[in-house]
């Protein structure tokens, strides 16, 4: 009797350069059809803006939000393909079972860890607010503590960066693996995404002369460039051996 093949998860390496043939290849992607990536944006951007009005709509947003970012990269990949997308595919997650838990959990985990975080942010940003007003010197502590938030945040980051994608197109179920995998492909990457951050920085800021209406163009193309680092970073290796291996 054969072996039974077992898929075999690489983590790749890439050069530091590789965000700009992201960026450019998502844009070779967008121009085949902008006004559904644009649409889109425009959708998920209006969804959260309405939901994020009292605590109770804003706690379905947390759950929904992982859904419409798989619906977006499944749009990408659609196009990819060269397959007709329409804007009702933002919501196609949601009538899939397999995903289902894994996005809820998501959605679910990041809100618990970036709620402190939030918190610790305001608080910080207050105290700093009242030193300057004062004319007085930040103190060490506070300096160590802005060190400490950003550290958090970055490893928050870094944690759910990829974390619907592998969940999604990958198919895995087990949250611990989920956020751990995220985390090593960013970590093996940390030069290429800086330079992704730094460009899309420079490309937001572009935006301030349209008063930020550019962003309907930059901010889906950031997240088709974003994805397309996904595809990138990850490789699936087909193996036969007797026990499935999951490398991270």
């Amino acid at each position: 009797m054969e072996k039974p093949f077992q898929m075999k998860l690489i983590i790749r390496r890439l050069n530091a350069t590789a965000s700009l043939q992201w960026l450019a290849a998502a844009w070779q992607l967008f121009k085949q059809t902008p006004l559904v990536f644009i649409a889109m944006f425009l959708l998920t951007a209006g969804i959260s803006f309405l939901l994020q009005f009292n605590q109770l709509t804003a706690i379905v947003w947390i759950f929904l939000n992982p859904f419409l970012t798989a619906g977006f990269y499944k749009a990408i990949v659609g196009a990819q393909q060269q397959q007709k997308i329409a804007i009702d595919w933002l919501f196609q997650p949601l009538a899939e079972p397999f995903c289902r838990m894994i996005l809820l959990t998501i959605g679910a985990l990041k809100f618990l860890l970036l709620t402190p975080l939030i918190s610790f942010h305001q608080h910080l940003f207050q105290t700093m607010s009242v030193a300057v007003e004062a004319q007085s010197g930040v103190e060490t502590i506070v300096m160590l503590q802005l060190i400490l938030m950003v550290a958090l945040f970055t490893l928050v980051f870094m944690l759910f960066a990829y974390a619907v994608a592998i969940a999604y197109f990958l198919k895995e179920q087990r949250i611990l693996v989920v956020l751990q995998t995220s985390f090593i492909a960013c970590w093996r990457n940390v030069a290429a995404l800086l330079i992704f951050g730094l460009v899309s920085v420079a490309l937001v800021l572009l935006t301030i002369p349209t008063f930020f209406i550019g962003l309907v163009v930059v901010a889906p193309l950031l997240q088709i460039t974003f994805f397309l680092s996904f595809n990138d970073v990850f490789a699936l290796q087909v193996k036969s051996t007797d026990d499935g291996v999951l490398e991270v």
